[in-house]
């Protein structure tokens, strides 16, 4: 690889990592600092071949439509509600609501061996999922999944057991630990998984043959048995409001990959459980 090929591949590095942490800012509606970054992004893709900045000028258009969005819900009035009460509401609202499109659940085992969940369908597309203890994400060999892990167990016990605010994290800490563009962030405050959201999508994560997500809500993702997959996991997440940590081997429009996956609940209001933080670290074992 000549020197130019290392000078190029370092400076795709920084624009990538400078997307991702755009957004996460924008997700805890930190719009300055979000705008900040969006400038250093445009400069630094001065540096890259103009192929390559086509990438980013587009996740640039969909930035700042997302950008006038979010500062125009901010004006919306958030009530703070009670956390028990409002998981009842939800298991109420859900039981009312058995006729859904997608066959989403609330998967919740609590004492029980771990059984995997397997769902094919017949264009190829494969998902396995195997539920895992959270002890083991301290044998993951990942120190960016234990240190998530970590972080959000010391801010729920310094906030005595009240759910972590997305807004306590600051993003630089993704890319001190190895972990951004393998994060992402689902916006989980819509009662029914379909409508969950994608608020950033870790442009590291090539499981779709590198298609970015960000933007798309659960009921817009094209394979529907990933839809009906990560909808079950994010509400039971959402439901419980606690970790979920799983091992995945999946196969969606023939791209194939081995991963494991940290589910972390977060608020908004510090009692409502409507942020997911989703991290990803991918196996390189895999025989294929």
């Amino acid at each position: 690889m000549s020197t130019s090929q290392l000078y190029i591949d370092r400076d795709l590095q920084r624009c990538h990592d400078l997307l991702n942490l755009a957004n996460l800012l924008l997700a805890q509606n930190e719009f300055d600092r979000a705008s900040a970054t969006i400038t250093e992004l445009r400069e630094a893709c001065q540096a890259i071949p103009a192929w390559h900045a086509h990438y980013f000028q587009r996740r640039l258009i969909r930035f700042n439509l997302e950008h006038a969005r979010r500062q125009q819900a901010l004006s919306e009035d958030g009530t703070v509600v009670d956390l028990a009460k409002y998981r009842r509401h939800l298991q109420k609202k859900e039981s009312n609501n058995s006729q859904e499109k997608e066959n989403f659940s609330t998967n919740i085992s609590v004492g029980r061996r771990a059984i995997p969940a397997i769902s094919e369908d017949e264009r190829g597309n494969f998902i396995y999922r195997m539920p895992m203890a959270l002890d083991d994400v301290n044998y993951s060999d990942s120190y960016g999944m234990e240190f998530l892990l970590s972080m959000w167990k010391e801010t729920k016990l310094k906030k005595k057991n009240a759910l972590p605010l997305l807004s306590d994290i600051n993003p630089i800490v993704f890319a001190d630990i190895g972990m951004l563009g393998y994060v992402h962030v689902i916006d989980v405050s819509h009662a029914d998984p379909s409508h969950f959201s994608v608020q950033v999508y870790g442009s590291r994560v090539t499981l779709h043959n590198g298609q970015n997500l960000s933007g798309l809500s659960v009921g817009d993702l094209p394979i529907s048995i990933y839809r009906q997959a990560i909808g079950t996991d994010y509400n039971t997440a959402r439901m419980t409001g606690m970790p979920a940590y799983h091992r995945i081997v999946a196969t969606i429009d023939d791209s194939r990959r081995h991963y494991t996956r940290l589910i972390l609940p977060f608020s908004t209001d510090g009692m409502r459980p409507d942020r997911l933080l989703v991290g990803v670290r991918v196996d390189n074992w895999l025989v294929e």
